[in-house]
């Protein structure tokens, strides 16, 4: 499978509009049913984060925007709410539903584009993806991988796993951490043989060998440990 994301400025996406108006507020389009496409129109489940006044100008404004034709607020909590939309089809929806693409990830808009991200079955429809797409939008950026589709449907099949190895598990790392761990790796400290001691580290940082010592021990047991715990349960 082709696993490919994209940075899509659509021109007739109301969600797109939005974050083009409301810079200060985060969208989410967590769904999307397509069932209707063929009458013209498209159902979206749309995530708003911001503070009480950015999503009270979002209301505001998807009221009054005439390509949605309704919506409704399903769920509402601080810096949080939950809608859902009926809008105008939009040509690039329309066009991945009929190249039959594989969404993946929900869509995040930020900045006057949306960020999608799609497997196709094969390299010419992927092409054909990318060519009718930039006929009527415009696609910023894009990353392709051809990855294995028993990789994909593991990932699929062990999202939960790695939602939590992502987002909980290695998050808990700090940003000194981190900072110390890329230089290590990019100075060839973890290379057969080393390319780099631990002494020569510590003077590269300006920092003492114990700290470098102790904030790697620390940042290696953390990403181990994730991983181990990860394998764990990926392996019922």
């Amino acid at each position: 499978m082709y696993v490919a994301i994209f940075n899509i400025i659509q021109y007739d996406c109301p969600v797109v509009w939005l974050v083009e108006h409301l810079r200060d507020a985060k969208i989410i389009v967590t769904g999307a049913n397509v069932a209707e496409i063929s009458r013209g129109y498209e159902k979206i489940y749309v995530v708003l984060l911001g503070d009480d006044e950015v999503i009270s100008k979002a209301l505001d404004k998807i009221g009054s925007y005439n390509l949605v034709r309704s919506y409704e607020v399903i769920q509402k909590k601080k810096n949080f709410v939950k809608i859902q939309m009926n809008i105008d089809k939009t040509k690039t929806m329309e066009t991945s539903v009929f190249l039959d693409a594989t969404p993946l990830a929900p869509w995040i808009a930020k900045e006057g584009y949306e960020r999608w991200t799609l497997g196709f079955h094969s390299k010419k429809q992927l092409n054909e993806f990318v060519s009718r797409v930039n006929e009527f939008d415009y696609i910023e950026k894009s990353i392709v991988e051809e990855i294995p589709d028993e990789l994909v449907a593991e990932f699929s099949m062990n999202y939960l796993a790695a939602l939590n190895l992502l987002t909980v598990e290695l998050s808990k790392l700090t940003s000194k951490q981190l900072s110390l761990i890329r230089k290590a790796l990019e100075s060839g400290y973890y290379e057969w043989p080393r390319k780099i001691n631990i002494v020569e580290l510590s003077e590269e940082l300006g920092v003492s060998r114990a700290a470098v010592t102790k904030l790697l021990r620390r940042a290696e047991k953390r990403i181990i440990s994730s991983t181990l715990k990860y394998l764990s349960k990926t392996s019922v």
